[in-house]
């Protein structure tokens, strides 16, 4: 049976996936959006869309968006990741960080060996990895590097990372509320928490002051980059690595020319909003029951790795005497990504842990590609 908007139709397959971005954008703004993530709302309309063969499960459409809207929201999520920053302001929220990182490494190793991922294990590894590390845009990272593309595997994915994810938040903000763990850790940022609130969720993903000048240099700069990455990478016979290139390139700029990049507007929006566009194009490639089968495997799988990950962090901080709330916070970022920082500090009242959290998600994103794609290579 043909698809009701055929592959060929270029604008009307961009209009779908820009409105599906743009859905999930909009449910964000209110707590049930919140709730279930605008990320899986936005997949879950768009496999629907596919499976009801309203749209196609394969268009050049899609590979547009892969060989281009990718490499173009790395640097743009990347420009404020100042590594000189980081190191300087994030102190021991960051050695957890570091800590939190290496056990998503180990928790990852440990479930490929229990676990038969299929033929696509190592690409799976790596793109877990590199987004318990970081984020999203890690997540894409990962899979381009490596040529992961299948759809269904990669909703799949998708799926059991945010439905882990938002579990072990939940279990963070619980954890520093538990007696004997309060007994057992230093408190002191527990004990001057101040409750605040990070901001309206009526202006979530609205930009109060846009300069386009500078959203239009932020677009530029990260097409320069994309073309350097891939220009680079080609030379040195690695043309599958261009948006490491990118990702490395990106870093140097924002670590010695933060200055110039603060005169750039929008970026991150920007690059988000590419971001939803990819996952919408990956949701639209999927196949349902494809996902349904394989969707139970990766949600163990995730689960291992999150437990693993709270037993070396929350066990090796106790060794070195970390504060309990910078052991929770370097946890929800190293899972969660930078955006976790405001939540948590904002329902825990850790104002103090706020700039930390954020930093050391940050270098979360510029290190979680490497570690990721180092992940794939070696399982290999």
């Amino acid at each position: 049976m043909l698809p009701l908007i055929g592959p060929d139709q270029d604008f009307a397959l961009w209009a779908i996936l820009i409105a599906l971005a743009g859905f999930g954008f909009w449910c964000e703004r209110f707590h049930w959006g919140r709730k279930y993530s605008g990320v899986m709302l936005l997949m879950t309309a768009a496999i629907v869309l596919a499976n009801l063969k309203i749209i196609p499960t394969a268009a050049p459409v899609y590979d547009v968006v892969w060989d281009y809207l990718v490499p173009i929201a790395i640097p743009l999520l990347l420009f404020r990741a100042d590594l000189k920053r980081i190191v300087r302001e994030s102190g021991p929220t960051l050695v957890a960080f570091i800590i939190g990182s290496a056990a998503v490494v180990a928790g990852t190793l440990i479930g490929v060996s229990l676990f038969d991922l299929g033929p696509d294990e190592a690409e799976l590894a790596g793109i877990f990895t590199g987004t318990y590390i970081g984020g999203s845009l890690n997540f894409a990272a990962v899979a381009e590097a490596s040529g992961m593309q299948d759809g269904s595997m990669l909703a799949a994915a998708v799926a059991a990372d945010n439905v882990v994810t938002n579990l072990h938040f939940l279990l963070i903000i619980l954890l520093p509320g538990v007696a004997w763990m309060a007994r057992n850790y230093p408190t002191h940022h527990m004990d001057n928490a101040e409750q605040y609130s990070s901001g309206s969720q009526a202006n979530v993903h609205r930009i109060a002051n846009l300069d386009i000048a500078g959203l239009m240099g932020a677009l530029a700069l990260a097409f320069v980059l994309a073309a350097l990455g891939k220009l680079l990478a080609d030379l040195a016979a690695v043309p599958q690595f261009a948006i490491l290139v990118t990702t490395a390139l990106t870093l140097v700029v924002a670590t010695f020319a933060p200055r110039q990049i603060d005169k750039l507007s929008g970026h991150a929006e920007a690059g988000n909003v590419l971001m939803f566009i990819f996952l919408a194009s990956v949701g639209a490639t999927a196949d349902i029951w494809q996902l349904i089968e394989i969707g139970p495997v990766l949600f163990v799988f995730a689960t291992l790795i999150i437990i693993v990950h709270l037993l070396v962090v929350f066990g090796l901080g106790k060794v070195l005497k970390l504060d309990l709330a910078e052991l929770a916070m370097a946890s929800a970022v190293c899972i969660g990504g930078p955006s976790s920082a405001a939540a948590l500090a904002s329902a825990k009242g850790w104002r103090d842990l706020l700039i930390p959290g954020v930093l050391a998600g940050s270098f979360g994103y510029a290190i979680g590609s490497f570690v990721g794609v180092t992940v794939v290579e070696w399982l290999r």
